[in-house]
């Protein structure tokens, strides 16, 4: 049986198909490389939290709020929130649009200052603040210390508030400033001895500690 030879068009066909065969194959050796190379440049991957809608002020931050993105770790912001939990219950003090990158410092945590009370400002540092243990919503006490006075005209100290709710502690500058969440009458104390005593100490109260604390007498020299 002879094979049947093909013809001169049928030869220039398949000559076509051969060359646009390998046409392609070069565009997608070619865009491979090319996906290869930025891939490389682009380094590994992160996720990031994103706003998936917009979070009003003091509005605080639910699961339905939120999205993860994945973007090129080396164009994620340093401080960009990636983990649900770090930002759920957060608030922002101003509003916040729909597909913000949420950032570290753009969310705190809810006010503590409850109606009725009110905040004022003590300035602390290592020595008087127990160095970076106090943070917001600690409880702590404030001593003041008297070089003279009293009954007896000796140095003493005593305190002069008890269980306040620490507010908030600023941060980068010594002494820093914290703002304590105390009634009226607390921070018309506070006031006062803070132009009459010589030192004023916060002493940290553990947690789960008694709301109602001890009565606590004032500690003269020579007692």
């Amino acid at each position: 049986m002879r094979r049947r030879q093909m013809n001169p068009r049928q030869r220039q066909g398949l000559l076509l198909v051969m060359i646009a065969a390998a046409g392609l194959l070069g565009v997608f050796l070619l865009i491979a490389n090319y996906v290869s190379s930025v891939s490389e440049q682009v380094g590994p991957k992160t996720q990031i939290l994103v706003l998936i809608r917009s979070l009003p002020a003091y509005q605080p931050v639910t699961a339905a709020d939120l999205g993860e993105i994945t973007v090129p770790q080396k164009w994620a912001p340093s401080n960009a929130m990636q983990a649900p939990a770090d930002a759920l219950g957060l608030i922002s003090t101003t509003p916040l649009l729909a597909g913000t990158d949420l950032e570290a410092g753009m969310l705190s945590q809810q006010p503590l200052l409850q109606p009725g009370d009110e905040e004022i400002a003590f300035a602390v540092d290592a020595e008087t603040g127990v160095a970076g243990q106090i943070t917001q919503g600690s409880l702590v006490d404030m001593i003041a210390t008297y070089t003279s006075g009293g009954q007896t005209g000796k140095g003493y100290a005593t305190f002069v508030v008890r269980h306040v709710r620490v507010l908030g502690v600023a941060t980068g500058a010594s002494p820093a400033p914290i703002t304590l969440s105390v009634t009226p009458q607390q921070a018309l104390i506070i006031s006062l001895a803070q132009t009459t005593a010589s030192k004023l100490t916060l002493a940290l109260v553990a947690p789960g500690s008694s709301a109602t604390p001890a009565n606590v007498p004032p500690v003269s020299q020579g007692r």
